[in-house]
């Protein structure tokens, strides 16, 4: 991803063409929406036919990338990722406010993602299914 710096993780880069999109059109904002634009969601790490059949909780090592793009603006604003260790998923936010600026890590909490990603409890925690190719 141009422009992003070295600040996202080393192993995030390239998730837009190694690992398996989630969701066939962008997903539009909607209200209340804490990573507000039109995002789209990758699934790292997980077995291509595991998702076809949208089978859940996903696998020990998953990496989830989220990324949106503000309406009437071209570029990645916000890069979210959530990781399944041990079982449980950690939460990082990355955010920039121009196209020509790094994505530096947000001041988000891990509570507070945790808390809203709650009411997907019974889809591990994760909103976004597969919805084909």
């Amino acid at each position: 991803m141009a422009g992003c710096g070295t600040t996202l993780p080393y192993d995030v880069s390239g998730y837009e063409t190694r690992c398996v999109r989630l969701n066939r059109e962008p997903i539009p904002p909607h209200k209340d929406d804490r990573h507000h634009g039109y995002k789209n969601v990758y699934a790292c790490h997980v077995d291509r036919e595991e998702l076809r059949a949208n089978h859940r909780p996903f696998p020990e090592g998953t990496l989830i990338v989220k990324e949106s793009r503000r309406p009437n603006e071209p570029f990645v604003w916000l890069i979210a990722l959530a990781r399944k260790h041990g079982g449980a998923w950690t939460w990082d936010e990355y955010t920039r406010n121009f196209s020509d600026d790094d994505l530096h890590e947000g001041f988000a909490s891990s509570d507070v993602c945790t808390s809203c990603h709650a009411d997907a409890r019974a889809d591990d925690f994760i909103f976004t299914r597969y919805q084909g190719e």
